[in-house]
């Protein structure tokens, strides 16, 4: 459940391909609420689940936080 995966998906015309580090503070409906982000090999802050919406601690990924949701929601259906 807390081992790093990968990511990929396309925004605005742009190619991002990453990684997800879940954090093990906590556990909403059997999935870790808090990831770090790591999008092109550069480190983008954590990504938060707080009940349905997404959040994030990181100017870098908000305009992101979206789609990286989504990749994160995906990986533990």
């Amino acid at each position: 459940m807390f081992n790093r995966f990968p990511i990929q998906f396309s925004f605005d015309g742009i190619q991002y391909h990453g990684e997800i580090k879940p954090l093990q503070t906590g556990v909403q409906h059997r999935m870790p609420t808090v990831f770090q982000v790591f999008l092109n090999h550069i480190y983008c802050g954590l990504i938060q689940r707080r009940g349905e919406r997404w959040e994030t601690d990181s100017p870098k990924c908000a305009i992101l936080v979206r789609p990286i949701g989504n990749q994160i929601e995906e990986w533990y259906e």
